[in-house]
């Protein structure tokens, strides 16, 4: 079995604003699954909450953020798209690909302000 490297993504996504928090956390916990059933995993959550949108989207004011670290094979980004694009709850989502050496200083910078705090 050959083992293919995968990708370190970068996911914002904003839920609806209102949405109850147990149905937030079962789509968090698709999120999770579905990564892992397609060969990578979530790395790291960064969980913003509610804040106030630049504009109006789908008659929304505000939304809930949620920032994903994502490793996943660059294969399988369509079908992790086409999830996304169907959850009804989701107002947006934006999936980039970013560099694995710049995440590394993400996290460096993000354990030394924990460290100062």
């Amino acid at each position: 079995m050959v083992k293919s490297s995968n990708d370190i993504y970068e996911m914002m996504v904003i839920f609806k604003p209102l949405l109850p928090d147990d149905i937030r956390k079962e789509i968090h916990g698709d999120i999770m699954g579905l990564c892992q059933k397609l060969g990578g995993k979530v790395e790291d959550t960064d969980i913003w909450g509610k804040r106030y949108l630049a504009y109006k989207i789908a008659s929304h004011q505000e939304g809930y953020y949620i920032l994903y670290t994502l490793s996943l094979p660059s294969s399988e980004i369509f079908e992790f798209k086409k999830y996304m694009d169907l959850k009804q709850e989701i107002i947006r989502y934006l999936l980039v690909n970013v560099d694995e050496d710049e995440v590394k200083k993400r996290g460096i910078k993000k354990k030394e302000m924990e460290v100062n705090l």
